[in-house]
């Protein structure tokens, strides 16, 4: 039977006011017999979850996730009260998501590599009163200070400082964390609030996205499904929490009873050092981003790996040049790869599987089970358009979110109530996405409503032109900006990094030759009337290239 014909069950499991089975692995912080939901039994010994440095097993990591559980509600974390995580990625930061959840909490996971400043404002923006780290002191008071935090667990070592510097607010530090006896669960109603995942806004104001416990199961059980997830599967994380792929890490894992294999950043900054990882880990099943994925392949020393345990890549997030694509997949040859693709509004909504080496842009294409999609008018969004036009993508899926939170204006700007065919309300979700049907009956992804852009009246989109710069040889990363010319008009650049650091040739002749290439494949209109050369692109803090900033360095 699969997961998504249990998840009614597991909805109403977790809810009942029954005892719980002490031993299982936690699903959104709820103990769920595995037993009931897999075909293979799951031993207590087996190990849940490692990272390199540490390893739990089973037994162990419900019991820590039982203890700092017992410990949060002891200094009164209640049902719906907001707990922000600030950790690094490791088997902590597993231990914590699923901690706040059983003592019912809502997790608020924070990007610890961002300024304390951004810290503050989402801790803020949540109104969570509850921070769990791994940070310093300077970060710990910064974020304390600005934010209404009355309570801190530092999970680590942890110096006086800290505490003297925050004199109204109470410090759980190191192993007090888990000295606390486990508690019983905490039952919350599975439309309650999960996880809000933070995004920047574009009006600089945090934007969260509310998940509910059911919205969150949902996505695991049919995630647990589609990839086929088993207890002998050895998922990859590498996204970070506040990063929405980590969901699939976090919820789909515990639910298919397979263990995590956490990829610390430190790791992540060497290819060769990850691909190492991944070998001696056995991992089985990698999701992240083709950026990320293209690293691997250029600098990860794939050709000394043993990964032929890897039986499924899934990459989203942004486009993947299939030229790219094609080569890492030769070098996986006993992987399966498949492009997935959702907001986080919906977690994913997508998927298409890339059964060779493609030759074109790869789709994002069809719905996966228990999503409905539609594409409909940008001007009319009650109007479905037909197959070869583009239009914005629309999705209702048991995955969406609940809400923005308390942003009932943009909520209601995004979510739209139409009746479904047997009466009642069904929500959908405006995407903001450009798509079109193929005649294969795939979506292909052409960009976002707000990076479509008129350069000299005709419109471009600059997701097409980096998937064009990504093909290139002399590129290793690319990304298309709008900038100025000596007139005021509106014009492409593009901003690079080279393939090799020991191009001999200049900036100016290397930017030539791109744009020689691009001029092949392009619009006149499309072509960047100039190359800017750098080291490093600017990304945002889920690893994806900042648009944004990378326009930033024209003027620098």
């Amino acid at each position: 039977m699969s997961y998504g014909a249990h998840l009614g069950y597991v909805c109403q499991f977790v809810s009942l006011s029954e005892p719980v089975p002490e031993f299982a692995p936690t699903v959104l912080g709820q103990l769920v017999d595995a037993a009931r939901l897999t075909s293979g039994s799951l031993e207590p010994a087996d190990e849940a979850i490692a990272d390199g440095t540490r390893s739990l097993s089973w037994a162990s990591y419900v019991d820590q996730v039982a203890r700092l559980a017992g410990s949060l509600v002891a200094i009164g974390v209640k049902p719906g009260d907001r707990v922000a995580v600030r950790l690094a990625k490791s088997v902590d930061s597993f231990v914590a998501v699923h901690a706040i959840l059983r003592a019912g909490g809502v997790m608020v996971p924070l990007d610890p590599a961002s300024p304390s400043e951004l810290s503050a404002a989402v801790v803020q923006d949540a109104a969570a009163e509850v921070l769990i780290t791994d940070a310093k002191a300077p970060v710990i008071a910064a974020i304390a200070e600005a934010a209404p935090v009355r309570s801190v667990v530092v999970l680590g070592n942890i110096g006086s400082d800290v505490a003297a510097s925050l004199p109204s607010v109470r410090i759980l530090a190191g192993p007090e964390a888990f000295e606390t006896p486990p508690g019983r669960l905490v039952h919350v109603d599975d439309s309650a609030p999960a996880y809000i995942i933070y995004t920047s806004g574009s009006t600089g104001r945090p934007k969260g996205i509310v998940h509910s416990h059911r919205s969150a199961l949902a996505y695991a059980a049919t995630a647990a499904d589609v990839y086929g997830l088993h207890r002998r599967d050895r998922l990859a994380n590498i996204a970070g929490l506040h990063f929405d792929q980590s969901t699939f890490e976090l919820y789909a894992a515990p639910l298919a009873g397979s263990a995590v294999v956490v990829v610390p950043d430190p790791v992540l900054r060497f290819p060769a050092s990850a691909t190492a990882l991944l070998e001696s880990s056995r991992a089985t099943v990698v999701y992240t981003v083709p950026s990320l994925l293209r690293q691997l392949s250029i600098r990860g020393a794939l050709g000394e790996r043993d990964l032929s345990r890897v039986r499924w890549v899934l990459f989203g997030g942004e486009a993947f040049p299939p030229g790219q694509l094609a080569e890492l997949m030769g070098q996986l040859p006993a992987a399966r790869f498949s492009n997935v693709y959702g907001p986080a509004e919906v977690n994913q909504c997508t998927f298409h599987h890339v059964p060779q080496p493609p030759d074109r842009d790869v789709p994002i294409g069809r719905a996966w089970p228990g999503a409905a999609i539609e594409v409909v008018d940008a001007d009319d969004l009650a109007a479905a358009v037909p197959a070869g036009r583009p239009g914005i993508l629309m999705v209702r899926s048991e995955t969406l979110m609940s809400e923005y939170w308390n942003r009932p204006d943009l909520t209601a700007a995004s979510i739209v109530e139409r009746s479904g065919p047997r009466g009642g309300a069904e929500r959908w979700f405006v995407t903001g996405d450009l798509v079109v049907e193929r005649e294969s009956g795939d979506l292909e992804f052409l960009g976002r409503v707000d990076n479509q852009v008129k350069v000299r009246g005709q419109r471009v989109e600059l997701e097409a032109i980096d998937v064009a710069l990504g093909d290139i040889e002399e590129v290793r990363t690319g990304i298309a900006v709008i900038g100025r010319t000596p007139t005021g008009d509106s014009a492409v650049v593009a901003v690079v990094v080279p393939a090799s650091e020991q191009d001999e040739r200049t900036s100016g002749d290397l930017g030539k030759s791109i744009m020689r290439q691009l001029a092949q494949r392009l619009p006149r209109v499309a072509v960047p009337v100039d190359v800017v050369v750098v080291s490093e692109l600017p990304r945002t803090g889920t690893g994806k290239i900042d648009r944004t900033a990378a326009a930033l360095l024209l003027d620098s």
